[in-house]
């Protein structure tokens, strides 16, 4: 008996762990917990006016300890520009700094990332030998980390060119996985913005346009990541969220930890934006550079939370729109049933008001004579037995007044 309860009860406790987790593990696809670095410009040479090259490693190292000290994150992306030039000696000191991160990273790449010495066959092969994760064979490539997302890498690199541009089959290539992901949530990440932070000519992405246009065709929502002009923003319409993140060795110095949570009928959105604790270079990289402000934006370009409102199945509002239009279409349906149910002799036809007055004033001349002079013989009655009424109250009225002045007037007694 001992030996059956205490499988009974071995039975029932792993149902509940079982349970437990698999709330959990659904819990976790729900959310996408990242971290996005921009611009790190390893490399060895002397500061700039525009950027502390001579600090990368020391800002990079920071960024990769506060990082550390996040807990969950499921990976970080680097979203270009990693070396400052293409050298054999930049990739191994990027690398090398990246061994003390404690989570799985991915990139897209940036222009300097192929302007050096290597060529863009060259680079792609020592980042996969570098990073185990990096198991694509092209510079652009999709993966689901989760279930509920899809993430989307565009590389818009040009040969010895600041300025981007998406080949034809990146489009194609991204119109085919937004329209075959279409319930899911989608975040995009290449180096040059489609929507910029400030108009420079030297530094856009000349088919911007095309780009946009595809993220236009979908209504599930969308996070477009990217850097390359060093500045702080956030712009969201409807279903779209397009990032710009500022450059780790440029002021303000500083990344961003991203979250999103996707729910039935709406998705959570949390940017937070993480500076550098390395302040004496901040500082003066903030005195060289020209307008800091336009790099560091406003308090909504650096951290907020927002929520997006999605029409989804199960959702209440969902519903009550579907039952609203599918009662508007049966209304509609029954009315046009009824018109061609019914025959068309059936319905009489509205006559205007003329042709109503003349039928009225034919049926009162149609009318028989005999009415008319039975009508005519009563109301004459009326009259003469009122005026003989009226001529025999007269004469009473006269013979009474006669009498009275005849007779003498008789006193009463007091």
């Amino acid at each position: 008996m001992k030996n059956k309860y205490f499988k009974l009860i071995l039975i029932i406790s792993l149902l509940i762990i079982g349970t437990i987790s698999s709330y959990a593990f659904s819990f976790r696809n729900m959310t996408l917990d990242l971290v996005q670095i921009s611009d790190t410009h390893i490399s060895d040479r002397q500061n700039t006016a525009y950027k502390a090259l001579g600090s990368s490693k020391e800002l990079l190292k920071d960024a990769i300890e506060q990082i550390n000290e996040i807990k969950g994150l499921d990976f970080v992306l680097f979203s270009g520009d990693m070396v400052d030039s293409a050298t054999q000696e930049n990739y191994h000191d990027f690398y090398k700094l990246l061994t003390k991160l404690k989570y799985p990273s991915l990139n897209c790449f940036g222009n300097h990332d192929f302007h050096g010495d290597m060529t863009k066959e060259e680079v792609l092969q020592t980042v996969k030998s570098y990073n185990p994760n990096y198991t694509f064979s092209d510079t652009y490539y999709a993966f689901s980390p989760k279930t509920d997302y899809r993430i989307i890498i565009l590389d818009a690199t040009m040969e010895d060119s600041a300025n981007g541009m998406l080949p034809e089959e990146q489009l194609q290539f991204l119109d085919n996985e937004l329209n075959q992901n279409q319930d899911k949530i989608v975040v995009i990440a290449l180096h040059h913005p489609s929507v910029e932070p400030f108009v420079a000519n030297e530094h856009s992405l000349l088919n911007a346009k095309e780009f946009n246009e595809i993220l236009l065709k979908y209504k599930n929502p969308i996070v477009v990541l990217s850097g390359h002009y060093h500045a702080t923003r956030l712009h969201h319409w409807g279903n779209l969220v397009f990032v710009s993140t500022p450059s780790l060795v440029t002021y303000p110095m500083a990344f961003r930890h991203i979250k999103i949570v996707n729910f039935k009928d709406r998705v959570e959105y949390k940017f937070e934006f993480i500076p550098t604790r390395l302040d004496e270079i901040k500082e003066q990289n903030r005195q060289s550079v020209i307008s800091y402000s336009t790099l560091s934006g406003n308090i909504y370009d650096r951290d907020l939370t927002f929520i997006y409102h999605k029409k989804h199945p199960k959702s209440a509002r969902y519903k009550r729109n579907k039952i609203k239009n599918a009662t508007k279409q049966t209304k509609t349906s029954e009315r046009e049933i009824k018109k061609l149910t019914q025959p068309k002799d059936i319905k009489p036809k509205k006559q205007p008001k003329e042709k109503k007055i003349k039928e009225i004033k034919e049926k009162k001349i149609k009318q028989p004579k005999e009415k008319k002079i039975k009508k005519i013989k009563t109301e004459t009655k009326q009259t003469k037995n009122s005026r003989f009424k009226f001529n025999f109250f007269k004469k009473k009225n006269k013979e009474i007044q006669q009498q009275e002045l005849q007779e003498p007037l008789q006193l009463q007694e007091i």
